[in-house]
């Protein structure tokens, strides 16, 4: 992880969990403060100052070296699998760290870690981080660590 990153992220560093969905494909978006609205919101879901959204990696939540709850955990709909996220309290946002090349771990001041296990081998992000005034923080395998502007496009790597 890059400097940039990690002073973006220091900003996340106290802010409690609000908001905690699985979604399509199994996603998990894990927003932290105020609701908010977007200008480029068009589906009229409402979302969090901070937001960390999955794509195609695993994750696992994890306490004392337990598995409180998981993507792949054996659900029948994604109903079942959003009512196990409700009953963990992650708590504040203590930081982020690479643990290895692929793999990503969210620390809780709970004491609970959510791991995210890129499994992908394309340059898809695995996960982006949504911040304010539309910053954005994107991971991939291929490509690393990226940060931008979620309103404008990307020309180059930053």
């Amino acid at each position: 992880m890059n400097d940039q990153v990690a002073r973006i992220l220091e900003q996340l560093i106290g802010i409690p969990c609000s908001w905690k969905e699985a979604g399509h494909a199994r996603s998990l978006t894990i927003g932290f403060g105020a609701e908010v609205g977007s200008p480029l919101n068009l589906s009229g879901k409402t979302h969090r100052e901070w937001e960390i959204v999955t794509y195609y990696n695993a994750w696992r939540i994890v306490r004392a070296g337990v598995v409180l709850c998981g993507s792949q955990d054996a659900v029948d709909s994604v109903d079942e699998l959003n009512a196990s996220l409700g009953r963990v309290d992650l708590g504040r946002f203590l930081s982020l760290r690479q643990v290895t090349d692929l793999d990503v771990r969210i620390e809780f001041d709970s004491g609970v870690s959510v791991d995210l296990l890129a499994t992908t081998s394309d340059d898809d992000e695995c996960f982006h981080i949504r911040g304010p005034a539309e910053r954005l923080v994107k991971f991939s395998v291929r490509g690393g660590w990226r940060t931008g502007r979620s309103d404008s496009p990307w020309l180059e790597s930053t």
